[in-house]
């Protein structure tokens, strides 16, 4: 496998001998991109490139064809968050902070304080939406989502979640998720066998991308009978542009517009990739 087609990738898998659904995601150009759009400290960086690949894991649950967005919002030093995957595998994210001043040590409670995730699919074609929303007053991400889908959906999961900056300032993130299939129960004795199997899963040989994600998965879950389907594959790519800008103008007062300018020119900055337009007088009459 060649390595390009070994990372930035959500695959989905079965484990019938033990009734249960998975899901890997491998995140590496994707997370790289998107956080190095912005200049984040360290804790910061590090938590947005596992919610970048939990989000893409959540994603990855559902049928559907339009956006899927994951969003935090609390009153810790991380005061939101926001990333969102379309059905092709496209991605974006970032975050607003408080303070720019945050310790590297700093825990997941430290980060989001009082708080709530919320995720959201909207269905373009159809225009559906879903919404789930879970506190963030958890010890951790993965205490977070397995709490939603335990007391939501009635669904028992588990889900590691890993992440790592290596030397050449690469972000690395993966998330491996098993959960109960709606249509059946998981007895007890089925899940601390599944419990014992991720036990032995390291970070660093989950993060180590030049392990196929196939012999990841069968080396790790061959007694269960893993059947490994198609994997999507993942790009960041943000969805802004000078034409979408023009379409949100539009709605604004002439008056508005004018009280935007500054030395005869508006300026504005996608918060996402941190990409900066620029309109200038002529742009802008040809708006109204």
């Amino acid at each position: 496998m060649p390595y390009s087609q070994a990372t930035d990738l959500s695959v989905p898998f079965l484990l019938p001998h033990l009734s249960l659904r998975g899901r890997l995601v491998r995140l590496q150009n994707v997370s790289t991109t998107i956080i190095g759009q912005h200049d984040y400290p360290y804790a910061v960086a590090k938590i947005l490139a596992e919610l970048l690949a939990t989000g893409a894991t959540l994603a990855g649950l559902l049928k559907y064809e339009g956006i899927f967005t994951l969003q935090t919002k609390s009153d810790g030093p991380i005061k939101l968050a926001v990333l969102d995957v379309t059905n092709q595998g496209h991605m974006r994210g970032y975050t607003q902070l408080k303070s720019n001043e945050i310790k590297q040590n700093i825990s997941f409670a430290e980060l989001f304080g009082q708080g709530y995730l919320a995720f959201t699919v909207d269905q373009v074609t159809k225009g559906d939406r879903y919404q789930g929303i879970v506190t963030l007053n958890h010890e951790s991400l993965a205490s977070s989502i397995e709490h939603y889908f335990d007391q939501s959906e009635q669904l028992e999961s588990r889900i590691c979640i890993f992440s790592e900056r290596t030397h050449e300032d690469i972000w690395k993130s993966g998330v491996l998720l098993l959960q109960e299939m709606p249509s059946k129960r998981v007895d007890e004795e089925a899940w601390s066998h599944a419990e014992a199997l991720l036990n032995t899963l390291s970070s660093q040989e989950f993060l180590d991308f030049s392990i196929p994600y196939k012999t990841l998965l069968t080396n790790l879950f061959h007694e269960a009978g893993v059947t490994i389907f198609e994997p999507l594959h993942l790009k960041a790519q943000c969805r802004c542009s000078k034409e979408r800008i023009r379409v949100f103008l539009d709605t604004l007062s002439p008056t508005e517009i004018e009280s935007l300018l500054e030395n005869g020119q508006l300026k504005m900055t996608c918060e996402f990739c941190n990409h900066h337009y620029t309109f200038d007088r002529k742009d802008l009459m040809t708006v109204h």
